[in-house]
Protein backbone atom coordinates (compact mmCIF):
# COMPACT_ATOMS: atom_id res chain seq x y z
CA UNK A 1 0.00 0.00 0.00
CA UNK A 2 3.09 2.05 -0.13
CA UNK A 3 2.58 3.61 -3.32
CA UNK A 4 -1.63 4.35 -2.22
CA UNK A 5 -2.47 7.51 -1.23
CA UNK A 6 -4.61 7.33 2.66
CA UNK A 7 -7.57 8.45 0.02
CA UNK A 8 -7.15 5.74 -2.37
CA UNK A 9 -5.63 2.75 0.03
CA UNK A 10 -9.16 1.65 1.28
CA UNK A 11 -10.62 1.37 -2.36
CA UNK A 12 -7.40 -0.76 -3.17
CA UNK A 13 -8.26 -3.16 -0.29
CA UNK A 14 -11.46 -3.68 -1.52
CA UNK A 15 -10.76 -3.98 -5.30
CA UNK A 16 -8.24 -6.84 -3.74
CA UNK A 17 -10.68 -8.27 -1.42
CA UNK A 18 -13.06 -8.38 -4.44
CA UNK A 19 -10.49 -10.92 -6.91
CA UNK A 20 -9.17 -13.01 -4.15
CA UNK A 21 -11.14 -16.16 -3.03
CA UNK A 22 -9.40 -16.87 0.67
CA UNK A 23 -6.88 -14.51 1.49
CA UNK A 24 -5.12 -11.35 1.51
CA UNK A 25 -1.43 -10.42 2.30
CA UNK A 26 -1.18 -6.56 2.94
CA UNK A 27 2.04 -4.60 3.05
CA UNK A 28 2.26 -1.55 4.28
CA UNK A 29 4.72 1.13 5.94
CA UNK A 30 2.90 2.18 9.65
CA UNK A 31 2.15 5.59 9.91
CA UNK A 32 4.16 6.46 13.34
CA UNK A 33 5.58 9.36 14.72
CA UNK A 34 8.89 7.84 14.32
CA UNK A 35 8.71 6.79 10.47
CA UNK A 36 7.10 10.56 10.18
CA UNK A 37 10.17 11.74 11.67
CA UNK A 38 12.44 9.77 8.87
CA UNK A 39 10.25 11.00 5.96
CA UNK A 40 10.97 14.55 7.22
CA UNK A 41 14.67 14.31 7.80
CA UNK A 42 14.85 12.81 4.38
CA UNK A 43 12.99 15.48 2.94
CA UNK A 44 15.58 18.32 4.24
CA UNK A 45 18.22 16.84 1.71
CA UNK A 46 17.78 18.24 -2.04
CA UNK A 47 17.19 15.32 -4.88
CA UNK A 48 14.87 13.01 -5.17
CA UNK A 49 16.74 9.66 -3.83
CA UNK A 50 16.78 11.09 -0.45
CA UNK A 51 13.51 10.95 0.96
CA UNK A 52 10.86 8.08 -0.07
CA UNK A 53 7.52 8.63 -1.95
CA UNK A 54 6.14 5.93 -0.03
CA UNK A 55 2.69 6.83 1.73
CA UNK A 56 2.35 5.72 5.68
CA UNK A 57 -1.23 4.66 6.87
CA UNK A 58 -1.89 3.95 9.90
CA UNK A 59 -3.02 0.51 10.96
CA UNK A 60 -6.14 0.79 12.22
CA UNK A 61 -7.10 2.55 8.57
CA UNK A 62 -5.93 -0.48 7.04
CA UNK A 63 -7.98 -2.75 9.65
CA UNK A 64 -11.06 -0.64 8.76
CA UNK A 65 -10.84 -1.29 5.73
CA UNK A 66 -10.09 -5.06 5.08
CA UNK A 67 -13.11 -5.15 7.07
CA UNK A 68 -15.67 -3.26 5.22
CA UNK A 69 -14.35 -6.11 2.67
CA UNK A 70 -15.23 -8.19 4.73
CA UNK A 71 -11.66 -9.64 5.90
CA UNK A 72 -9.96 -9.96 9.57
CA UNK A 73 -6.78 -10.25 10.13
CA UNK A 74 -5.43 -13.95 10.68
CA UNK A 75 -1.59 -12.94 11.38
CA UNK A 76 0.62 -9.88 11.79
CA UNK A 77 4.25 -8.99 11.59
CA UNK A 78 6.52 -6.47 11.15
CA UNK A 79 9.64 -6.62 8.12
CA UNK A 80 12.71 -4.33 8.58
CA UNK A 81 16.15 -3.76 7.27
CA UNK A 82 18.34 -0.38 7.81
CA UNK A 83 16.62 1.27 5.34
CA UNK A 84 13.02 -0.26 5.02
CA UNK A 85 10.11 -1.14 7.25
CA UNK A 86 6.89 -2.26 6.88
CA UNK A 87 3.81 -4.30 8.27
CA UNK A 88 2.57 -7.16 6.88
CA UNK A 89 -1.32 -8.67 7.74
CA UNK A 90 -2.30 -11.52 6.45
CA UNK A 91 -6.50 -11.62 6.47
CA UNK A 92 -8.87 -14.01 5.55
CA UNK A 93 -12.46 -14.22 4.83
CA UNK A 94 -14.47 -12.99 7.99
Amino acid sequence: MIHYPSDKMAGMVSHLASITKERLIISFAPDTWYYRGLKRFGELFPGPSKTTRAYLHTEEAVLKALGEAGFKPARTEMTGTNFYFSRLIEAVRA
